[in-house]
């Protein structure tokens, strides 16, 4: 029974690393969405208290500080639609995860769910870059082909794998990162990705 329990360890030993740092990406993402919410909040109180200040003045200027509420509280609503919208795309993430480990947990293998990319362009900085030799000691289902991308503030490592149909393992190990921790803003990276993206 023991060596039952170690060959079962030994399998699922591989999909839990993988796990773990797609687990991990995920939680970088969601602490960014906790700041933005966090930032957002204290910007909805700043434009309250400019509103409410607007109201109480009066004064000759009192439609030009409305038109910049009423801009500002456009602009605010925007971000709240954003934020709700990768609130659910980190959902659904998390819930193809859960998904995923409970059927490796059950022994059967894991069919993925389709997923709709996420709505924010990508700013990519080549098309189509020279991609790492093939006996390089990378996954041998990683492929070569893929873009190069500029990393930006907020962006982690599980985001840009979701945006450009790409893996987590496949970022890390193509630009020998350590953990999802170890990615920076303003660099510019390779991405992997298959030939034909699956649509």
């Amino acid at each position: 029974m023991r060596r039952g329990f170690a060959l079962l360890f030994l399998s699922l030993a591989p999909l839990f690393a993988q796990n773990a740092a797609q687990f991990a990406g995920m939680q970088q993402d969601l602490a960014d969405l906790r700041n933005e919410v966090e930032k957002l909040k204290l910007e909805n109180a700043d434009l309250r208290d400019a509103l409410t200040k607007s109201k109480a003045g009066q004064a000759p200027a009192t439609n030009q500080a409305e038109t910049v509420a009423k801009l500002r509280a456009e602009i605010l609503a925007e971000v709240d639609r954003r934020l709700k919208q990768q609130g659910v795309d980190v959902n659904a993430a998390l819930a193809e995860q859960a998904r995923q480990v409970n059927a490796a947990l059950a022994g059967k293998p894991a069919a993925p769910v389709a997923t709709r990319p996420a709505p924010t362009a990508p700013t990519t900085v080549a098309d189509k870059p020279a991609a790492p030799a093939p006996d390089d000691g990378f996954p041998p289902d990683m492929p070569r082909t893929g873009i190069k991308v500029r990393v930006k503030s907020g962006d982690s490592v599980s985001k840009l794998a979701r945006v450009h149909g790409s893996k987590s393992e496949w970022i890390l190990a193509a630009n020998k990162l350590a953990s999802p921790a170890a990615l920076r803003a303003d660099v510019d990276i390779f991405i992997p990705q298959p030939e034909t993206l699956p649509r």
